[in-house]
């Protein structure tokens, strides 16, 4: 309610929803146009939209931005921030073992695997967003993540 607050009484076009998050609140009309603006200001350049992920970048890291309906008139909108500019070691190491077949990588990749323990990690992991209300995302053994709010 404090968000919807401040999105009418003030001239603001996006808030904060939580100092400990990344999750804002736009209004829906405009809502991505408002996003990709902010993002520019921030020093993101828009890269492309996949359901309700939206894909960012700078010359410090990658960002991805899930938008969620908040109600009709009301969007939320959750921003995942990788700050680092090359692969991290997850990634690396499960983009050499996924495509393999030998017994040592498929032991490989399910260690790393499971160091995925939650939405963020599966995103970061760079696996695929899919698009669902709540947005969610899958890992190769099958395990799906929800983001939470």
């Amino acid at each position: 309610m404090k968000g919807i607050g401040q999105l009418n009484f003030t001239n603001k076009d996006i808030v904060k929803l939580s100092e400990s998050g990344n999750v804002y609140m736009t209004k829906s009309k405009n809502g991505q146009e408002i996003i990709k603006d902010f993002m520019k200001d921030n020093g993101y350049d828009y890269i492309e939209q996949m359901g309700s992920g939206y894909f960012f970048k700078s010359s410090t890291g990658k960002s991805v931005v899930v938008h969620k309906y908040y109600s009709h008139y009301y969007s939320l909108w959750s921003i995942t921030e990788n700050v680092e500019n090359e692969e991290n070691s997850l990634t690396k190491g499960l983009r050499d073992c996924l495509p393999k077949s030998d017994i040592a990588s498929h032991e490989k990749c399910n260690e790393l695997l499971k160091q995925i323990t939650d939405y963020n990690s599966c995103v970061e992991a760079g696996f695929s967003i899919m698009k669902s209300n709540p947005p969610q995302c899958a890992t190769p053994d099958s395990r799906i993540f929800v983001q939470t709010y």
